[in-house]
């Protein structure tokens, strides 16, 4: 069969001294056992650390390195792979569709372009765990832009933003951008700066404003009211009046 051994960097000096053993003779012995007993697999290692580096720096073994080291895939983060991404979402969405009784479950196009457009730093499984996290909410037919999470979609504005080949995505982004910061200014400027009130009037949550004004810089504090001078304030050195 085969044996998959996942973050095989994490694994103590100690017990690297035991794994390269068995892969070197092919048996082992069991906690408490007295017997050796001989395997025969496959293994295959995984690991998102450099382990040339890790041996350099002396937590992990140069022997067991160069032991796993047969055959090597490297496989790029998923910002680096985004085509693969429209068929990840296909598959996860199928895949807890099914599992949630939710079947014929489609996914909006402007969807499946903020996902396409966001970094992924948890790679596949923060794009698993988030499309699971999507579907359990949403109470339609169809995923929309609604249901994804204001950071996500945040973020993905920002990456469409920093594109340099001036296409219909990056500019529409840039666009959206001017948008935003010009509806919020105005919002704020109605509301003399009131969060609150300017949250109730554009119909979203006081974390999702917070969070737009931060993208964009918008600071609420420049739109409030500054209280005026008190009128008939007494001039310093003035002589007082005295009524005859």
């Amino acid at each position: 069969g085969t044996f998959f051994l996942d973050e095989i960097a994490e694994l103590p000096l100690q017990l690297q001294a035991k794994l390269l053993r068995a892969l070197q003779e092919r048996r082992f012995r069991r906690v408490g056992g007295k017997e050796e007993i001989s395997v025969d697999v496959r293994v295959i290692a995984a690991t998102n650390r450099d382990l040339a580096e890790e041996v350099r720096k002396g937590r992990f073994r140069e022997d067991l390195y160069y032991r796993v080291d047969v055959a090597r895939v490297a496989i790029p983060p998923l910002r680096e792979r985004r085509e693969d991404i429209p068929i990840l979402v296909h598959h996860f969405v199928q895949l807890y569709a099914c599992e949630m009784q939710k079947l014929g479950l489609q996914v909006e196009p402007e969807v499946m372009e903020v996902l396409t457009r966001y970094r992924w730093p948890g790679n596949v499984r923060e794009l698993q765990n988030f499309l699971k996290r999507s579907l359990a909410m949403t109470r339609r037919g169809v995923l929309t832009v609604d249901d994804l999470p204001d950071e996500i979609v945040t973020r993905a504005g920002v990456e469409a933003g920093k594109g340099e080949d001036g296409g219909f995505f990056s500019l529409r982004a840039r666009r959206t951008d001017a948008f935003e910061k010009q509806y919020l200014t105005s919002l704020l400027r109605r509301h003399a700066g009131d969060v609150t009130r300017a949250a109730a009037e554009a119909r979203i949550p006081r974390g999702t404003l917070y969070r737009l004004l931060g993208k964009h810089g918008v600071k609420p504090d420049e739109y409030r009211a500054r209280p005026a001078s008190a009128a008939g304030e007494e001039l310093s050195g003035a002589a007082p009046v005295t009524s005859l």
